[in-house]
């Protein structure tokens, strides 16, 4: 028996000598691929916006989401968790840059764009001490690449990584990195599993919007015997005239048309056989190349993968047109929030734990604990502090 072995694409992370780092796919550009099929992708975007929301809820009340994080860039606290739910939605992971002040509490921070970040090398332990951190890694210069310790809260840490960088005004602070894939150097995005059916998605949009900007359908086909004779001689008075009668005869058809309601008209002239009018003037309107039900299919079934991947978000939360989700009160929209807050408990608890990690080492908010209100219409939990 024989046996068919089938190539699977698989994302490898491989190490990279000339830029010290271990990469994120063989070509070190998986995050920007996932982003870009992610904003491509109608569906993966509203499903990630609608699963950012779920890992917030309604905020953490108005008094700790207008709390400042980062006053450099006048960050608040909803405003920097709605950044670190993004990536976690998106790429599930997250990297948040740190810096310290001299009592060695949290003074800042902030989450770092994803496709900028890359893993060191380990050590004899298998840890990654540092952080690599550039804007573009196509192929990179050592000089365009920025080296941030991996984040540890000890004093001693610190004050080690302070002495090393020549005191606290050249110290870079650190780096947190949130991985939802632990056995991975790098976490699988999202989309991963369903890559194909995003770019799907795009594809089909883009194939419809080709036919309808370039495609012949909607145009009027009016096929004529030869208006111009083939002994006429090119240039005379008479082949002048023939050609004059033939453009006022195609400006008329395409005005008698309408061309408000068609694509155009093409006119195409032939011999025909026979004497009656219907066998010297045919007209002809090209309909649409496009399937409607087969289009209907693709994106229906890309859609639900889709969705699938996103913790099984339910459709009706996206859109629906169906009119009975919002019979006995709104019971069937409520269950399918319901259902997807628990969906997505476990997101949102990485999210809460640690944005509660950073302000118990903040010097501002370290008794500060945050919750999130429930979307849903189930009694909510209270902040507490």
């Amino acid at each position: 028996m024989k046996t068919l072995l089938v190539d699977v694409w698989k994302r490898l992370t491989p190490w990279s000598k000339s830029a010290d780092v271990y990469a994120n796919d063989v070509d070190n550009a998986y995050p920007e691929r996932m982003d870009r099929l992610v904003n491509n992708s109608v569906t993966a975007k509203s499903a990630a916006a609608i699963m950012v929301q779920y890992l917030i809820g309604k905020g953490y009340g108005t008094d700790a989401d207008n709390l400042i994080i980062n006053k450099q860039k006048n960050l608040k606290l909803i405003d920097f968790a709605d950044d670190v739910a993004d990536d976690l939605v998106k790429q599930r992971g997250v990297y948040i840059h740190i810096n310290y002040n001299a009592l060695y509490k949290v003074a800042d921070c902030s989450v770092l764009p994803f496709e900028w970040c890359r893993i060191g090398k380990k050590d004899s332990t298998d840890y990654s001490g540092k952080i690599a951190i550039c804007k573009e890694w196509l192929k990179p210069k050592r000089s365009d690449i920025e080296l941030i310790d991996v984040y540890n809260p000890r004093k001693a840490v610190i004050d080690a990584q302070v002495e090393k960088a020549g005191g606290w005004e050249h110290y870079k602070g650190q780096v947190l990195y949130v991985n939802m894939d632990t056995k991975l150097i790098y976490p699988l995005s999202r989309i991963d599993s369903v890559a194909e059916d995003c770019d799907s998605e795009a594809q089909a949009s883009i194939y419809k919007n080709r036919l309808l900007r370039k495609g012949f359908f909607g145009n009027t086909l009016v096929v004529t015997r030869p208006l111009v004779g083939d002994g006429l001689e090119p240039g005379s008075h008479a082949f002048k005239e023939a050609e004059s009668e033939r453009e006022a005869f195609q400006k008329a058809i395409k005005e008698s048309l309408g061309a408000e309601n068609t694509g155009g008209v093409l006119c195409l002239e032939m011999d025909f056989a026979g004497e009656k009018l219907e066998d010297a003037i045919l007209i002809k309107q090209i309909e649409s190349r496009i399937d409607d039900q087969l289009f209907n299919y693709t994106e229906t079934s890309v859609r639900e993968n889709i969705l699938v991947a996103f913790n099984n978000l339910p459709a009706g939360l996206i859109k629906t047109n169906d009119n009975a989700l919002f019979g006995n009160s709104g019971e069937a929209i409520r269950e399918m929030k319901r259902t997807y807050w628990e969906n997505t408990t476990k997101e949102r608890n990485l999210l809460t734990a640690t944005l509660n990690q950073l302000l118990a080492a903040s010097q501002d908010y370290p008794s500060l604990i945050v919750q999130p209100l429930q979307l849903t219409d189930d009694a909510a939990p209270d902040n507490t502090e």
